[in-house]
């Protein structure tokens, strides 16, 4: 056996001595074929069969490892003060490369490409790990004693690996985060997950309690009390969720551009979830995603811009409604409804990720992908909670899928006063709009091209460059304005033209094709982004960043406006299905419930297995994410949802039975 094959802190440099004396015990133990060493030499991840088809992510037998445990006799080993060894599984993380000066040798430049799958994304060990996977660095365990730290095991590894290598064209850069090591201990329950189970077993005593008064004989004059606990009614409730029959048809195009666009960003998400497993085949699942068809998962964001045109439409729809009813709006009515209609949901999400969902499952991955994004949202919640987290990057947010609803919220509070505006001062407004969209896709083109970001996930991409992007530009309301603006003012000209705008076939077959292949322009126009062989282009990457929202924004705009005018055919009624509202009430709830069951699903594998496409959407899963939006939405959102309409019995009749209260449906989801 090599050094490397039973690698443990035994060396004389060794600073905690404890470690280096039990793992000496290990060594010892291991020779004489003890079985408590076996495990512990067995548990640590070996060299496997194909390493040039990236399978070079091995991370041994986590659970052995941890059930690893030894009494040693306290009389041979008298002078130890701790007798007892267990087993401590520690996943190092190891960038490998080959040295410069041997770069030129094609065959080396060809295993290195083929063990690290062509690098589709490109990472270090130094890269934030918790959002979006270290692709190209290497993951491997090591079960090492108890007593022996991340520390201890990391120099251990670069010493030897320097002994090893020194002669050889490969570097190797090492760290293993404290993070990653896992002892066998019950996890601490903690006040806050004691407050929260609390919480949610007295959400769900009221919804037992509100299910079985609703069963009851109904009251002609029901008190309000009776009334907030039927608002707990699943049977109200799951009455409410699949209804059909009285959906309006203003704008029912919606329904099912939210659903399409939600699917799609399912698959796009899994996608990236899939980068955080071991495979066998690495390579194969590398090559898949290099094909051009995979352009319609890198631009990505013009599927998070869809729920942006749909949020700023439903916006512009609810207050020209209330103009044209009472010729004002009352701001802050709108401002507290609305941090009302996406609240609630989001705090049942986060305080379940925080305190909850840590103590459901183990992994090598485990600390990374989901204690990692617990401890960050214990120390900033409040950001979520106030709509700003958005503002402090991705590297520590809490739950960094729920940036969209910061960015949404701080441009909903803008829109009232620029739809006031369009309604009182028509081109003063219209004005501002487009000077709006201008100076908004100015920001995007020269941030990108000076700080060298992309917002289109091509071959190869740096996660550095990710973070990047997401703080200087993806997560800004003020780089994100265009799509908002352009369901603002859509809805706007629907509004003024509808009683009395008419075309004919051959301008309405001009739209289609214009605003068509903008629409394609947007989704697959970068399609030579998902070849290996693309090198990134600062001027490139900022003209898509620019003029992707336009282009994406004309065709959301056409065809919501021929839906409205009665030119959208076929297309419109498909889109228009009655069934689509039925997605439409769980889509909030599934945007925020998919993260975290993709990150429980990695954090919980253990060994490599192999890839095939249809992972993309796997039905366990899917269903899973279902399932979980549905109990969501029938126990937080619709409830709570209820109880504001009853508490708020001051509201104007407009709040209550006009078209806001119908595009609350709709709420804004996105990435």
């Amino acid at each position: 056996m090599t050094r490397l094959q039973v690698l443990v802190p035994s060396s004389p440099t060794t600073a905690n001595e404890l470690c280096r004396i039990h793992s000496e015990i290990f060594l010892e133990r291991l020779q004489r074929f003890d079985m408590w060493a076996l495990k512990m030499f067995d548990s640590s991840a070996k060299l496997p069969a194909g390493l040039l088809n990236g399978n070079v992510n091995q991370y041994g037998d986590f659970d052995q490892c941890l059930d690893v445990a030894e009494d040693l006799d306290p009389v041979v080993y008298s002078h130890l003060e701790d007798h007892h060894i267990a087993g401590k599984f520690c996943l190092a993380h190891l960038d490998m490369g080959v040295r410069s000066t041997t770069r030129s040798n094609p065959i080396l430049k060809e295993v290195d490409d083929l063990v690290h799958a062509h690098r589709p994304i490109i990472s270090t060990v130094n890269d934030p790990g918790h959002r979006i996977a270290r692709f190209s660095t290497v993951s491997w365990g090591f079960c090492v004693p108890v007593s022996c730290s991340a520390e201890d095991l990391e120099k251990s590894l670069i010493e030897s690996l320097e002994t090893l290598l020194k002669d050889t064209p490969v570097t190797l850069s090492v760290k293993v985060d404290p993070d990653m090591c896992y002892v066998k201990d019950l996890q601490p329950i903690t006040a806050g997950t004691k407050v929260t189970v609390a919480l949610f077993i007295f959400i769900l005593g009221l919804v037992g309690f509100g299910t079985w008064i609703d069963t009851g004989q109904r009251s002609p004059k029901e008190g309000k009390t009776v009334r907030l606990l039927k608002a707990f009614s699943l049977k109200k409730n799951f009455r409410t969720l699949l209804k059909t029959e009285n959906v309006s048809n203003d704008f029912a195009c919606l329904h099912g551009i939210r659903t399409l666009n939600a699917v799609a960003l399912i698959v796009f998400h899994k996608s990236v979830a899939l980068y955080f497993n071991p495979y066998v085949n690495r390579t194969y699942m590398a090559e898949t995603f290099s094909k051009s068809w995979s352009v319609i998962g890198r631009t990505s964001i013009i599927y998070t811009d869809s729920f942006i045109f749909i949020s700023g439409f439903l916006t512009s729809h609810s207050l020209l409604a209330e103009l044209d009813s009472n010729k004002k709006i009352n701001i802050c009515r709108k401002y507290f409804s609305r941090y009302m209609r996406i609240t609630p949901n989001l705090v049942a999400v986060i305080l379940f990720c925080t305190h909850i969902l840590n103590h459901l499952g183990s992994g090598p991955q485990w600390n990374l992908v989901v204690k990692r994004h617990s401890d960050f949202c214990q120390r900033n919640m409040w950001r979520n909670l106030l709509y700003i987290h958005n503002y402090f990057g991705f590297e520590d947010m809490c739950l960094t899928h729920t940036h969209q609803l910061a960015v949404d919220m701080q441009l909903y509070v803008v829109t009232p006063i620029l739809v006031y505006v369009l309604w009182s001062r028509r081109w003063l407004g219209l004005s501002t709009v487009v000077l709006t969209c201008t100076v908004s896709s100015i920001l995007r083109y020269a941030v990108t091209y000076d700080r060298k970001l992309s917002t289109v996930v091509y071959f190869g991409t740096p996660v550095s460059q990710f973070f990047d992007t997401a703080r200087l530009s993806y997560s800004l309301p003020t780089h994100r304005a265009s799509m908002y603006l352009f369901g603002v003012a859509v809805r706007y000209l629907i509004h003024e033209t509808k009683p009395k705008f008419s075309l004919n076939k051959i301008q309405i077959l001009t739209g289609w094709i214009v605003s068509g292949a903008m629409g394609l322009l947007a989704m697959c126009g970068p399609y030579h982004m998902s070849f290996p062989s693309y090198r990134y282009s600062p001027q490139e990457a900022a003209l898509y960043s620019a003029l992707s929202p336009i282009l994406w924004g004309a065709f959301l705009g056409w065809l919501t406006f021929a839906e409205s005018m009665g030119y959208s055919g076929i297309l419109g009624r498909a889109l228009s299905w009655k069934g689509f509202a039925v997605f439409a009430r769980i889509s909030y709830s599934v945007y925020l419930t998919q993260f975290p069951i993709f990150f429980y699903n990695v954090g919980t594998r253990r060994t490599a297995t192999s890839y095939s496409p249809h992972l993309l959407f796997e039905v366990g899963e899917v269903a899973s994410i279902i399932l979980a939006s549905i109990l969501l939405t029938l126990v937080i959102d619709l409830p709570f949802q209820e109880v504001k309409k009853i508490l708020w019995k001051e509201e104007p009749r407009i709040f209550q039975e006009t078209k806001e209260s119908k595009s609350q449906e709709y709420v804004t989801e996105s990435n």
